[in-house]
């Protein structure tokens, strides 16, 4: 299941089916000499609540509270980030980030100190004004959504919700200059005819882009469960809707995602022996606790730290981070992880890398890309965000 083909196909404008780990060859070189490197990017949720209630939360097994990270805090991991050469934050945690009244000082600021920065939300509870903040400070901005009209509501437990949504969207698409504006839709039989409704909704708007990710059972304490076979009745609607991109708004479905989860969730194979990539991505509950995955928010076990307390820089130095990393790597992945997650791509690409490299780092690639010609091609057009690993 080394299914790398981001890296032997044609360049992506957006790359959701993949990693980008290959344009950030220091780290990668510095990785593979065994040196302790920082990460690349941040995963981060600031609050551990919600203001609606999706039929598929995940952030419900990873119970919802009303803590948050405080407003100061969140400058000084802005701070923290740069002097730590971290490259981007994405605010897309198990909570609303919107809830959070801190949320736009917090992405402006980062803008102004030159961090790349992304928000995913709900969007229900933005302003105007707020959306033109967003707008002004992020490289994108990702609404959550996997219905349209009166399935809205139902699907993600807002009433009224799906005229408000419309609305809030045509102002993002107004605002957006120079950031990105896309959807993301949740795959769940409950909404397979949903699909090019929003498909077609997502053209009419004129949002850059739509994904369509898997559904990633995580087990005992989630809302919903099925056998991923059932995405076999929804391929080919998601084959149509892929074809009716535009050259304005492109419809990426995350195919290999949907692959790994399946295999992952029936046969427990993950198509890398462990979990190794925990050096580039760091992950931070909304409540500011840091673990090495969504899977483990909440297990004090594998906590690193927790920065409404800590410092970012101090956590990222301490013994009990690079234990927990180390911890990590020598667990079974049938006895730490429970279903296809953030960490997925990034392990396979790592995985590969590591299997194959003899001391050149570009020949590696090289080889990964199938030739020459192949990576030049690659890495001469890279996609849109490579800081978002």
């Amino acid at each position: 299941m080394h299914n790398l083909e981001y890296l032997t196909n044609n360049p992506q404008k957006y790359l959701f089916d993949g990693c980008k780990l290959n344009y950030h060859q220091d780290k990668l070189q510095a990785y593979l000499d065994g040196k302790r490197i920082n990460p690349i990017h941040l995963d981060m949720g600031i609050h551990k609540s919600c203001n609606i209630h999706c039929v598929y939360c995940y952030g419900v097994k990873q119970v919802p509270s009303p803590e948050y990270i405080p407003q100061d805090r969140l400058l000084m991991i802005v701070d923290d980030a740069l002097e730590c050469g971290v490259k981007s934050i994405a605010v897309i945690g198990d909570g609303e980030p919107t809830m959070n009244k801190g949320l736009y000082t917090f992405v402006s600021y980062a803008k102004h100190r030159g961090l790349d920065m992304s928000v995913a939300t709900n969007g229900l509870l933005l302003t105007e004004d707020k959306i033109r903040i967003l707008c002004d400070s992020l490289v994108w901005l990702r609404f959550n959504i996997s219905a349209v009209y009166e399935r809205y509501d139902w699907i993600h437990g807002a009433k009224d919700g799906f005229e408000k949504f419309e609305q809030i969207i045509k102002l993002a698409v107004k605002y957006k200059k120079d950031c990105t504006i896309g959807l993301q839709m949740v795959l769940i039989p409950q909404c397979f005819d949903q699909v090019l409704p929003l498909a077609r909704k997502a053209i009419e708007w004129g949002v850059d882009y739509l994904v369509v990710k898997q559904f990633s059972d995580g087990g005992s304490g989630m809302p919903i469960h099925f056998n991923m076979k059932e995405y076999e009745k929804v391929k080919e609607d998601l084959k149509t809707a892929e074809g009716l991109s535009t050259a304005r708004t492109k419809i990426v479905i995350k195919w290999s995602a949907i692959s790994d989860t399946k295999a992952i969730t029936d046969d427990k194979k993950w198509g890398f022996d462990r979990c190794i990539d925990l050096p580039f991505i760091f992950q931070v509950s909304g409540n500011g606790k840091c673990y090495p995955c969504g899977y483990l928010f909440g297990d004090d076990r594998y906590c690193y730290g927790d920065l409404k307390i800590d410092r970012l820089s101090d956590i990222l130095k301490s013994k009990q981070y690079w234990n927990v990393v180390e911890k990590v790597k020598q667990i079974p992945l049938k006895d730490l992880c429970q279903g296809q997650c953030r960490h997925c791509e990034t392990n396979k690409f790592i995985d590969r890398l590591v299997k194959i490299y003899d001391g050149d780092l570009r020949k590696a690639l090289v080889t990964m890309c199938g030739s020459e010609e192949q990576y030049i091609k690659v890495m001469t057009n890279p996609p849109n965000h490579i800081n978002f690993v």
